[in-house]
């Protein structure tokens, strides 16, 4: 057991590294993770690296021929795609901050006209968000990934998803080949009468762990591949939820405080048509926003009485004066799904609007 040991231990500082530097608060890792640091990115491209490097020249003459052509596509594609990621920028800059203006409405509920970046000092277009790490703002920000010293936003976000994608593939497909390799050994060198005797939990463990240490190069990342796996699939499940949903990491946030709101009861909603001086929608010119909304939000503890007056640029009510003799058209909102996300187009144009494609005109 003690060569079994060691790569157990192995795996767990491998594993223990990739959750320190997801989810860790140490204070190197918190350095790490604030500055745009290169080791993040070394240690997930030398993850990658030296896995195939011990795994494939190992298994290469063991495998089929239908194996050793989709080998070399599964392997490669993960690198070229970690490259576009990393050196695709979706920064705003003073040269596109027009063209990026028109990319989308305001909905006046996550976003709202007449706000400017502190930083870079222009008005801020809707769904874009400063990043502190990149120190820029960035075009339908999403999140900040430590793992490609980039921030992830419109013009790489397609790379992205192709990224959890092609991982989520190598993975779970390196892990089934590791175990039909591993499976041959077992056959090799296991007597029949021992793998009869599998069937309990304890010889199981005992016959797999001579297995593993008889072929441990080929054993270590296949068991790095079944941890990691599920890791990989996870993150794409998530995003693929997101596009589903109609926004982004960085959105799904906002709605998460939007929600608290809409259970602390802070929330009444009104029809703009209905409401002197609601304001409207940013008029995108010759492409209008498929999605318009009627409502108008605001938040406050009671319905807007006489003397309100709504603010231009956000969902507050300024007050002249508050007599007490509520608003005819206000209703408390009881339920998020009675907010209605202007960014969410259904699914496939989703989809389309999150990789840059083209999405379909409802008007």
């Amino acid at each position: 057991m003690g060569p079994l040991r060691t790569v157990v231990l192995v795996i767990l500082g491998i594993s223990s590294l990739t959750f320190i530097a997801l989810f860790g608060r140490l204070p190197v890792f918190s350095y790490i993770l604030h500055e745009n640091h290169p080791l993040v990115l070394i240690f997930f491209l030398g993850l990658l690296a030296i896995g195939e490097y011990f795994f494939l020249p190992t298994a290469w003459p063991w495998m089929s021929s239908i194996h050793k052509f989709w080998v070399p596509g599964v392997v490669i594609l993960p690198f070229v795609l970690i490259y576009k990621c990393v050196v695709t920028k979706s920064f705003i800059t003073s040269q596109n901050h027009d063209e990026e203006m028109k990319r989308y409405p305001y909905d006046r509920v996550l976003f709202h006209p007449g706000q400017r970046c502190r930083t870079c000092h222009f008005l801020k277009p809707a769904r874009s968000k400063h990043c502190n790490i990149c120190r820029a703002c960035v075009s339908r920000h999403d999140h900040h990934c430590v793992w490609l010293m980039n921030c992830i936003g419109a013009n790489n976000y397609v790379y992205f998803l192709s990224l959890l994608l092609s991982l989520s593939v190598l993975l779970t497909y390196g892990t089934l080949l590791g175990y039909s390799l591993l499976s041959q050994t077992l056959q090799e060198i296991v007597p029949s009468e021992y793998q009869a005797a599998m069937k309990g939990w304890k010889m199981y463990f005992n016959i797999w762990a001579v297995v593993i240490t008889a072929d441990a190069k080929i054993g270590t990342v296949t068991l790095l591949m079944l941890m990691t796996a599920p890791l990989a699939a996870a993150f794409l499940v998530y995003h693929t939820y997101l596009v589903w949903a109609g926004m982004t990491t960085n959105e799904s946030a906002k709605w998460s405080d939007w929600k608290c709101d809409v259970e602390d009861k802070l929330v009444f909603k009104a029809k703009r048509s209905q409401i002197p001086g609601a304001p409207r929608y940013m008029d995108l010119g010759d492409q209008p926003w498929p999605v318009d909304s009627d409502q108008i939000l605001v938040l406050d503890d009671e319905p807007p009485a006489d003397g309100y007056i709504l603010s231009t640029d956000s969902n507050f009510i300024k007050y002249h004066s508050r007599p007490g003799a509520p608003v005819d058209g206000w209703e408390r909102t009881d339920s998020m799904g009675d907010i209605v996300n202007i960014y969410d187009l259904g699914f496939w144009n989703n989809l389309k609007d999150s990789v840059g494609l083209p999405v379909r005109r409802k008007w």
